[in-house]
């Protein structure tokens, strides 16, 4: 009888976990996916930044340089890109549709090519579902000058 008990009170833990995370709305997932790109950002997790970034995702940064996905990936597994802290701020979720608009800043302990880049940036990233799956495709990237 006990046993039957804890199969049936883990059957339904797990029921009432997977109901839960399908009840997030979109603002929800989508804001938690933005904490996971820095995160992944910060441990190299090429997976999930794969997962989260669309094939054809193109980025704009604030020089008008142009950057692909394929290229980001490569800057992160190099160690070209390296991010050890990320933390978001001022989030904001417009979900339009199947697309949705991200605009935040973020404080990030980063470099690139070896040369310090740390500081403030804000952003707009552009997230498209896709049969079921959000995904970035466009990300505008700005560093945001200290006030003097």
């Amino acid at each position: 009888m006990k046993r039957s008990l804890s199969i049936l009170a883990a059957s339904l833990l797990l029921t009432c976990t997977a109901i839960a995370k399908d009840a997030l709305t979109p603002e929800t997932k989508i804001a938690a996916f933005e904490a996971d790109l820095g995160q992944a950002m910060i441990h190299k997790d090429i997976a999930t930044l794969s997962n989260l970034v669309a094939d054809d995702w193109t980025i704009q940064d604030a020089s008008g340089s142009m950057g692909t996905k394929a290229g980001f990936i490569d800057d992160v597994k190099s160690g070209k890109l390296v991010v050890t802290s990320f933390k978001i701020h001022d989030l904001h979720v417009r979900v339009l549709g199947n697309v949705a608009f991200v605009q935040a800043f973020d404080d990030e302990t980063s470099s690139y090519e070896g040369k310090e880049n740390s500081g403030t940036y804000n952003w707009l990233d552009v997230w498209v579902n896709r049969d079921g799956h959000w995904v970035s495709v466009a990300t505008q990237l700005t560093k945001v000058e200290p006030k003097k």
